[in-house]
Order: C-alpha cells, then sequence, then structure tokens
C-alpha cells in the first residue's frame, strides 16, 4: 500500500533547507520575500526526465481535440515527460491550463485534463501547441480548491474568476486571456526578476506575497532549473499586480511545511487511467491551504501550494533590518554547505545535459492509440467513451430486420 501523502511531504522537508531570506534592497518591492529550497544531501544521479518546454524542443506534440477540457500529448522519446500543474499551453489556439501535474511515460500518447483560459478565444481542432507559459498563483490556487473540495473545476467559475482577476489587476483582454496580466505587468516583472536569481543546487522556493505565501519545489534541481522562470514569475506578477507594503514574516514562513502535511491528510487522488504508470496526483485544501503533488515511486516530483496568512502580514520595513540579518547569518554558517552542494550539482547538469542531448524522437516499440486521463466513469477528466468497433449482424437477425423492412 502506498505511503499516505502526509507522510512523504513531511519526509521530504525532513531533507530539505530552508535557504536565506531573499528580497529587493532597493525597496522598491516591499510586498515579496524568497527563500529558496534546497536538498540536504544531492544524489549522485540526475532525474531520468525532462520538462514539457524541454520535450516540446526535441519532438513532444500537444494538439487541440476542439474540447476546452482536453488536449492530446504525443511523447516520442525514450524518456518521460513531466508536465506541470497550471502550465498555460500556448500557440494557434485557445490556450489551455493543466488542471494537474502528470508524467508522460516514454513512447505514450495520451489526453491531458486541461481548463481553458481565455474564454473569447475558439478552439482550432488538431492545432498545435508550441510552449508553456506562467500561470498566476491566485488562479493556480482557485483551480485546487476546486479539485480538493468537488473533483473537478468547473470552467464557468474559472471564467468568472479570471474575469474579476483581471479587472482587480488592472489588466484587459478582448479574449478574457488570464495572460493578458503579465501583458501589462511584464516590463515590472521582468525589471524585479533578477532580485531572485536561481541558485545553484536550488530544489524550490518558497514565495512570501502579502498575506500569501506560495510554494512550489521539485523532486531534482534540473527540473527546477527548466521552470524556474515559470516559478517565480507566476508568484512576482501577483506582488506586481497587488501592491502592498506588507509581507508575511519569517517565523510565519517557517511554519509552512508542518501546515503542508497537515492539509495532505485530506488528499483526494485523481487517478490517471492511462497515466497511472506515471506516478500518483493527489489535490488537498484544509486551514488556508490549497495544493497539488505528484509522487512517483514514493518520492514526491512536485509540490505546488498556496498558504493563507490573512492578519499576520507585518510591514517591510519594520522586517528589513531582522531580514538582512538572517540572510547574513545563513550565509556564513551554510558556506561550506553551499560550495559542497554546487558542486555535486554541477557534475550532475554535465551528465544531465548529455543526456538531454540524446533524445530525439524515435519510433516506439508499440505505440498505442489515444488514451484518455480520467477521475472516474463521469468525472472531471473522462473523455467521451470510445465507441466499440462495429459487429455484424447474425444471419438471423439480418433476415428479421430484412423482412421488417419489406413490409413497410
Amino acid at each position: 500500500m502506498p505511503a499516505p501523502l502526509s507522510r512523504i511531504v513531511e519526509d521530504h522537508f525532513r531533507d530539505t533547507v530552508i535557504g536565506p531570506p531573499t528580497y529587493d534592497a532597493t525597496g522598491n518591492l516591499p510586498n515579496m520575500v524568497v527563500y529558496p529550497l534546497y536538498p540536504a544531501a544531492l544524489g549522485p544521479e540526475p532525474p531520468g526526465m525532462i520538462t514539457l518546454s524541454q520535450g516540446l524542443r526535441r519532438g513532444v506534440r500537444l494538439t487541440d481535440t476542439g474540447l476546452v477540457s482536453q488536449v492530446h500529448v504525443d511523447n516520442p522519446l525514450a524518456a518521460p515527460v513531466l508536465v506541470g500543474e497550471s502550465e498555460i499551453l500556448e500557440g494557434p489556439t485557445q490556450r489551455r491550463s493543466v488542471q494537474i501535474s502528470c508524467v508522460v511515460p516514454p513512447f505514450r500518447r495520451a489526453s491531458l485534463p486541461v481548463n481553458c483560459v481565455e474564454a473569447g478565444q475558439p478552439t482550432q481542432y488538431q492545432a498545435e501547441f508550441t510552449g508553456a507559459a506562467p500561470c498566476p498563483w491566485y488562479l493556480r490556487s482557485f483551480k485546487m480548491e476546486q479539485l480538493a473540495h468537488h473533483g473537478e473545476s468547473h470552467q464557468h467559475r474559472i471564467w468568472e474568476r479570471i474575469r474579476d482577476y483581471l479587472h482587480h489587476a488592472g489588466a484587459t483582454s478582448g479574449t478574457q486571456d488570464v495572460g493578458a496580466v503579465f501583458a501589462t505587468h511584464g516590463p515590472d516583472v521582468d525589471s524585479l526578476a533578477g532580485n531572485f536569481p536561481l541558485e545553484p543546487g536550488q530544489t524550490g522556493a518558497i514565495c512570501a506575497v502579502g498575506q500569501d505565501v506560495f510554494v512550489e519545489l521539485y523532486s531534482d534541481p534540473e527540473l527546477l532549473e527548466d521552470q524556474y522562470d515559470q516559478v517565480l514569475r507566476s508568484a512576482l506578477v501577483e506582488a506586481v499586480a497587488h501592491p502592498t507594503r506588507e509581507v508575511t514574516p519569517p517565523e510565519q514562513v517557517g511554519k509552512l511545511p508542518n501546515s503542508l502535511a497537515f492539509a495532505c491528510r485530506h488528499s483526494r487522488t485523481m487517478d490517471s487511467r492511462s497515466l497511472r504508470d506515471g506516478g500518483r496526483s493527489q489535490v488537498f485544501a484544509g486551514d488556508g491551504v490549497s495544493g497539488s503533488a505528484l509522487v512517483t515511486g514514493g518520492r514526491l516530483v512536485h509540490l505546488a501550494a498556496h498558504k493563507r496568512y490573512w492578519g499576520f502580514g507585518r510591514p517591510f520595513a519594520d522586517q528589513v533590518g531582522e531580514l538582512g540579518q538572517q540572510r547574513r547569518a545563513w550565509l556564513d554558517e551554510n558556506r561550506a554547505f553551499a560550495v559542497e552542494l554546487g558542486r555535486q550539482y554541477a557534475r550532475r547538469q554535465r551528465e544531465y545535459d548529455r543526456f538531454r542531448r540524446g533524445l530525439s524522437p524515435q519510433a516506439a516499440p508499440r505505440l498505442g492509440g489515444v488514451q484518455d486521463l480520467q477521475v472516474d466513469d463521469d468525472g472531471p477528466f473522462a473523455d467521451p467513451v470510445q465507441a466499440p468497433p462495429p459487429v455484424p449482424l447474425s444471419e438471423g437477425t439480418f433476415g428479421f430486420f430484412l423482412r421488417l423492412f419489406r413490409k413497410g
């Protein structure tokens, strides 16, 4: 029997080091502090999988089915592909957001469950998606809550949430595209992103934005390196679009791992019929937390979660001295750890780069047809049931209908 998600999350954070607070020292972004996450010990082998962005560059295909809730994926590579929760799929068709994190095994075709995040753009049947973009955290959190509480996310509610979100973020879109928030606030996001660089060996980040805290982590630093721009921008755009002068203090951020493990006690598994061998996708909500996790082989591959700390925010100006002191102390005390982690990661990086360069589309030993991703037969990921092939009528039955029609 697989271990419960709460125990897996507890074990993962037990082997995770929360790094020093990182922030804009000029005070131009007084409502965001980022805490990098590191593995306490880095294994010798890099992961044997790649991210969706890397896969799209190497022959993975995503095509529009014409249904707002479904996108077909074809992985012709000899490596599994990690598709992240809420990644926004871009192309010459209606934009979609992936519902849950999942792994597409080598040489596999399947249907990915998605949500439409551009209500005013029609679908284009068999149009190809060519890229992946970040999704704002407030929409991600809403989708997670819907899945955790109801087992599905109602499309009309997502459209309503996007409309309200764009209004409050001061963004406009003729097609109600949630990505308009990046078009509106992109220059500020670009100019501020440099305050939060990716560190060698980093596997995740806790982003305190106002009185909300967002966390996203991966099993391996190589996976985060590919996704870090999306991870950071998903949170940073919220800090820019919803400016305040308060931020959740470090003492509350330190309680986040325990809050996540507690919320995971009431998780819901989103079964995948065709991708069941690719891992277990789960969603959870409770105590102000909403999130999702992907577990493969008892190991946490991807986790994304949001915790509300409403009422706990403090002015950034009152914390900046304390934050600076904590940062200096952490760097002094963990200098040897950071150097060794960087050395180990550099070696793994070289091996991982060789692995990726060796990937190219191949003819599968046996490539099946499109398979369906679903929770239940009538769940949110269920595709229309494919009809069985027609069976010829028996000779007696054929004769009966023939006589019947002749009488008419």
